[in-house]
C-alpha cells in the first residue's frame, strides 16, 4: 500500500511539474524547433547523469519490448506537445489533454485486458465532462485545428505510454526517459537553428528540460509503473487546471469561465478517487491488523 500511495505522489508531483510548460513556452521567442532541441538535449544529458550517479549504466539500458514501446510513444508525444503550444492555446492543449483518462481506459482494455471498475469509469466520464466544458470555453476563439489535432494525437501518443510502462519489467525508468529525449534531440536537429539563442534563452531551456522533461517525466514513468494506466492517467490531470492558472498569472491570460468550472469538474474527480483509494487502503491495513 505505501507503495501505491507513493506512487501517486510521484503522478501527482509529475502533473504539476508538466503543467509549466505554457509558463517556460511564454518566456521563450524561439522557433518551435529550436525548443525541442535544446530542451531535450538538456534533459537528456540531466538523465545520463542522474544514470552516472546511480552507478546502473547497464541496469539502466536493459529494455524490453514494452519498455522500447514507451520510448517510442514518449518520443512521439514530446515532438507534438511543443507545436501544439505554439499553434493553439494553452487551454485548448490542456481540454483536450482531459480526454487522456478514457483514451488510456480505451488502450488498457484493448491491449492488455486491463478490468476498469465502475468508480473509475464513471469519474473518467466526469473528466470528460469537464474537459468538454473547457474546450466549449475555447471553441469560438480564433485557435488552430492544426494545433488541436497534435494535441489529441499527443494525448493519444501519451495514453499508449503510460500502458507500455504498467506492461514494462525494465529495471529502472531512467534508460527510457534518457533515449527519449535523445531521440527527439536527434529528429529535431535537422529542422533547428541552435545557434540562434540567447545565453537567457538557453538558462530558461535548460530549467525547463530540467523541472518538466527530466524530472517531471521521470516522476511520471515510475509512479504509472505501480499504478492501473487509467489511474496514473486520472491523476495525471491535476495538470489541466494548473496549465491554465500559471499563465493566468505569469501573463494574466485569463482563462474564460468554462475553463475556470471544467477545471474544478476535474479537481473534485481526482479528489474523490482520492478519497476513496486511501479510505480503501485504510479498510485493507485494519482487515490485517
Amino acid at each position: 500500500m505505501k507503495g501505491c500511495r507513493s506512487a501517486r505522489i510521484q503522478i501527482l508531483t509529475s502533473a504539476c511539474m508538466f503543467s509549466t510548460a505554457g509558463l517556460f513556452m511564454g518566456l521563450l521567442h524561439s522557433d518551435v524547433w529550436t525548443i525541442l532541441f535544446w530542451r531535450s538535449l538538456f534533459a537528456a544529458v540531466f538523465t545520463l547523469l542522474l544514470i552516472s550517479l546511480h552507478r546502473d549504466i547497464g541496469v539502466a539500458f536493459r529494455f524490453d519490448r514494452a519498455g522500447l514501446l514507451a520510448i517510442f510513444f514518449s518520443s512521439g508525444a514530446t515532438i507534438l506537445f511543443i507545436p501544439a503550444l505554439d499553434l493553439t492555446s494553452v487551454a485548448n492543449v490542456a481540454a483536450i489533454h482531459g480526454a487522456l483518462p478514457l483514451l488510456t481506459v480505451a488502450a488498457a482494455a484493448l491491449f492488455i485486458r486491463e478490468p476498469v471498475d465502475r468508480l473509475t469509469f464513471a469519474l473518467c466520464c466526469l473528466l470528460s465532462f469537464g474537459t468538454v466544458v473547457i474546450f466549449a470555453g475555447s471553441a469560438s476563439s480564433s485557435t488552430g485545428m492544426l494545433g488541436d489535432g497534435l494535441a489529441l494525437l499527443m494525448t493519444a501518443f501519451m495514453a499508449m505510454m503510460t500502458v507500455a510502462f504498467r506492461q514494462s519489467a525494465i529495471p529502472s525508468v531512467l534508460g527510457v526517459v534518457a533515449l527519449s529525449n535523445i531521440l527527439v534531440t536527434a529528429v529535431s536537429v535537422s529542422f533547428t537553428n541552435a545557434l540562434a539563442v540567447t545565453v537567457v534563452e538557453a538558462a530558461i531551456l535548460a530549467s525547463f528540460a530540467l523541472f518538466q522533461m527530466t524530472f517531471g517525466l521521470l516522476f511520471y514513468a515510475q509512479g504509472s509503473r505501480l499504478l492501473a494506466p487509467a489511474e496514473s492517467a486520472m491523476l495525471s490531470l491535476v495538470e489541466v487546471p494548473l496549465a491554465g492558472l500559471w499563465v493566468w498569472l505569469a501573463f494574466d491570460q485569463r482563462p474564460a469561465f468554462q475553463t475556470i468550472a471544467g477545471g474544478g469538474v476535474i479537481l473534485i474527480a481526482v479528489l474523490v478517487h482520492l478519497a476513496f483509494m486511501l479510505a480503501s487502503s485504510a479498510r485493507r491495513e485494519n482487515r490485517k491488523e
